[in-house]
């Protein structure tokens, strides 16, 4: 479980050189008259946020630091600064006027539209991805039942057909082996059992059906980074048309894993306005533009106390996903989604 351990172990460190590399990251490939106006934007809207960002100090110790601050994110819609405080500005030391830069910035309109560009710059890119490879962990809670074992997965996908490898290396069912592809196999996801019970027959499940379903919160065919970029961008997108009831904060300079990423934490007011989570707390890898880190916080139960916010955070969290060793550059022979391959033991007797 070492492995699993170093995961929650996010830690930010200044590197201005980073920031500088920053406004390079959001290039696109040339293509559509749509894609270079999108690349323009985000690249006016980033170097906006840099300059007035630039000597700020990193904004804490990662998504744990963030998830367990006491500090709510700042309204959607932040007051204007009347006359006489912007003119006191001026007389501000520099470190306390860039310090209420940051957090004017931070948790502005603009940080979320920010949010939702690079989004669409990462998912945009990841298309034209044919397939990749990554170590995928994850930790659910089904049902309002126990938090599940953090699990990490060894994960091979390639996106048409749509085609998922997957084999659970720590936690859960170690040993577990899982192929669907689009198309064949009846269109059923083969799945041999770790443990004791990789001595049952091979399971051929649907992937939508109650017994897959029985240990997972999303199907399969929900699985990887173009699908967890997409969902992420239906409620960003939401939330941007929302009159009220939810804030968000943008947290630059964090790691995730080791890779540079940018944050952000959106929190709702109530069930009316999201029916589902209570906080969602994403890491934004800043090579890729795409989300290698979620934690989505449900609603806590009627009665439920908690005595800080970090305790009400470790009693409603939902869902935890992860991506690490993301390889993008790589083609995958077509033998990684089959069943025959001889180093899966998927047609083992």
């Amino acid at each position: 479980m070492k492995r699993l351990k170093q995961i929650w172990q996010l830690r930010s460190r200044p590197n201005f050189k980073q920031i500088w590399q920053f406004r390079k990251r959001l290039s696109i490939p040339p293509g559509t008259s749509r894609q270079n106006c999108l690349a323009a934007m985000i690249g006016m809207m980033a170097l906006g946020i840099l300059f007035l960002t630039f000597r700020t100090k990193p904004a804490g110790a990662g998504l744990d630091a963030a998830a367990k601050s006491t500090t709510a994110p700042a309204s959607s819609s932040p007051p204007a600064a009347s006359a006489g405080a912007s003119a006191n500005l001026a007389s501000l030391p520099a470190a306390e006027l860039n310090k209420q830069i940051q957090t004017a910035i931070r948790g502005s309109r603009l940080a979320l539209q920010l949010h939702v560009a690079l989004l669409e710059v990462g998912k945009h890119r990841i298309e034209r991805c044919p397939d990749y490879s990554a170590t995928f962990v994850k930790q659910e809670r089904l049902d309002g039942g126990d938090l599940q074992d953090l699990q990490s997965i060894e994960l091979k996908l390639r996106h048409h057909p749509f085609s998922v490898y997957m084999k659970w290396v720590e936690g859960g069912d170690e040993g577990r082996e899982l192929l669907h592809v689009v198309g064949q196999y009846d269109d059923k996801m083969l799945v041999r059992l770790g443990g004791i019970k990789k001595k049952l027959p091979l399971m051929k499940l649907d992937p939508t059906g109650s017994l897959a379903m029985a240990e997972s919160r999303h199907p399969v065919t929900e699985m990887g980074l173009l699908q967890l970029a997409d969902t992420i961008l239906k409620y960003r997108k939401r939330d941007l048309t929302l009159k009220g009831g939810v804030r968000w904060e943008m947290h630059p300079e964090q790691k995730f894993m080791g890779r540079h990423c940018d944050c952000w934490i959106v929190e709702y007011d109530s069930k009316e306005v999201e029916p589902v989570y209570r906080k969602s707390i994403a890491y934004i890898d800043r090579d890729l533009s795409l989300p290698v880190c979620i934690r989505n916080f449900g609603w806590p139960e009627a009665g439920t106390e908690a005595a800080d916010a970090a305790a009400l955070d470790e009693a409603t969290l939902i869902e935890y996903y992860g991506y690490t060793n993301i390889k993008i550059d790589e083609r995958l022979p077509d033998v990684a989604f089959d069943k025959n391959n001889t180093d899966y033991q998927l047609l083992r007797r």
